[in-house]
This record gives C-alpha cells, structure tokens and sequence, in this order.
C-alpha cells in the first residue's frame, strides 16, 4: 500500500483531534465525578490547625498537627490535648471549637532515681555500646542497684524538646521545657521516670525506685529510699506513703512544703524541675 505525503497528513490530524476528543470527554467525567463525590473538609481542620505550634512532635498520640486538628474536630481529641502548646494553645483550639477548654492538667517528668556518678556503686567495667538499652541488656548493666539509673543519656537524646541534661550521668528535667510528650519515659528500660501531676511552684519527688528491704538498699545505694516511714510522719497533709518499702508522693494533695524532705534520712526526697546547670561535657545528640 502507498501511502502519499497528503495522507499521512490526513490520518495524523484525524488521530489528533480524536485523542484530543478523548482527553477532553475523560476530562470532562472526572470533573464531573470530582463534584458529585467530592468529600467536603470541615473548615475547622484547618482553624485548629492554625493555632497549633506545628511541630508534628507526637505528644498528643497522632502522628501530626494535622492529625490531631482532625481528631479535636471529630472529638476524639480533647481541645487540651496538644502538650506542646500548653495552656495557651488549649484556649486557642478551644476558642476555635466554641468550647471550654476545662481544667488544664500540668504533667511533667519525673526521674526517680537520685544517685550520680559520684554515689553510684558499680560492680564491674561495662565497655559495650553506651546506651542504657544495650547496657540493661547486657546483665542489667554495671551499676549494683537494679532499680537505678545507668547514666547513658537515652531519654536525654529521646527528648525534642531539649527538656532533659545529664548532669553527672544522671537525667535533669527542666520543667520549663518538658511538654510531657512521654518519650522520655519509653526511652528509660529501667521504668524510672514517670509523668506526674504538678502544681505546686516547687515540687518533691521519691528519687529512688527499689523495692527493696531498707538494709539491702542501704548496702547498694547511699541516697536510696529504706521504707522508714519518717517522711509519712512528717507529712501534714496526709500526701505520701511508704508502700512495698518505697515511699510515693500523691500530686494530687501534695502542697510543696517538703517537710517529707527535712525528715528524710537519706535526702533522696528532692526538689525537681529547676533550671538546668551549664554542662562541661553535654552529650553528643543521636541523629
């Protein structure tokens, strides 16, 4: 078959226009199709995500801003929720949603474990990797107490807001930081920090975790809790107790008199959540 310049001319424009033809139907139904089943946002979504501090951190248990503007607009998010942002974002998102944003609960972490690389007593040389995980790994690590803190700075490098030090191999939580995300808490294998209610200008906490008798304590750590009851009896307010020999402070009704410290016989009831000191040798953050 011979086919001259004038008709391949014709069958490429034919070919043209009807591939255009086509593009344009198709076009056309998805246009179509876009408005008839398109889902309509509630513009809300983007007010609360507006007034968020946009840091995608985690802390309230989504993985975005996005995500919990979307959870507080189907209520299966509360208008406080965003940890990060604080009382002031509450009200914001609260304002947003024509709600009350409640009573705001301050949560801060806690370490409970006071003793520092000038008290800890070790039991041997650990040389592995320096992370608490690997250490607690490796036959709880080298320090004699099982309870107590190995000093290798996992909750300090989980931490993104920069709310925690190490300060003589032992975790210092600022306050003035610390959101309460929870990281902190998951990163520690030895379970010794917890999130708890604060609302008192200083606050006490039970730096210690061992269940131990008072004796055996006594022979492993110089600052850990013996069970002696002395600060339950020193309490006024009824606001903390000695129970499975560890002493626990109850947030709720403590006043942050520290009359329970005064009364302590090893000190390990202190003040928690000042600034942190100037570091001589910060650890190197893990990326």
């Amino acid at each position: 078959m011979i086919v001259d310049d004038a008709n391949v001319g014709r069958i490429l424009l034919v070919a043209l226009v009807s591939m255009s033809g086509l593009g344009a139907a198709f076009a056309a139904l998805l246009a179509v199709a876009n408005a008839r089943l398109k889902v309509q946002e509630d513009p809300k979504i983007s007010e609360v995500e507006s007034v968020l501090p946009g840091l995608n951190c985690g802390a309230c248990g989504e993985a975005s801003c996005r995500a919990f503007a979307e959870g507080v607009v189907a209520s299966s998010q509360p208008v406080n929720g965003c940890r990060a942002g604080g009382v002031e974002t509450a009200r914001a998102v609260a304002d947003v949603m024509g709600v009350e944003v409640g009573g705001a609960v301050v949560q801060k972490a806690v370490v409970h474990c006071g003793a520092d690389d000038t008290v800890r007593r070790r039991r041997g040389r650990y040389t592995g990797v320096e992370s608490c995980t690997a250490a607690n790994l490796h036959l709880g690590g080298n320090i004699i107490c099982r309870h107590g803190c190995l000093g290798y700075g996992d909750c300090y490098r989980s931490c993104p807001f920069s709310a925690i030090e190490m300060v003589d191999g032992l975790p210092a939580v600022n306050f003035d930081r610390c959101v309460a995300c929870g990281k902190c808490v998951e990163a520690c294998p030895r379970g010794i920090i917890s999130l708890e209610v604060v609302k008192n200008e200083t606050n006490y906490a039970v730096r210690c975790s061992s269940l131990l008798a008072g004796r055996a304590v006594r022979r492993m750590c110089t600052v850990g809790c013996i069970g002696c009851k002395r600060c339950e009896k020193a309490c006024a307010v009824d606001a903390i107790h000695v129970v499975d020999n560890l002493a626990h402070i109850d947030y709720e009704t403590c006043q942050g008199c520290g009359d329970c410290a005064e009364a302590c016989p090893t000190k390990c009831i202190t003040i928690v959540g000042g600034r942190i000191p100037v570091m001589t040798a910060p650890i190197e953050a893990v990326t």
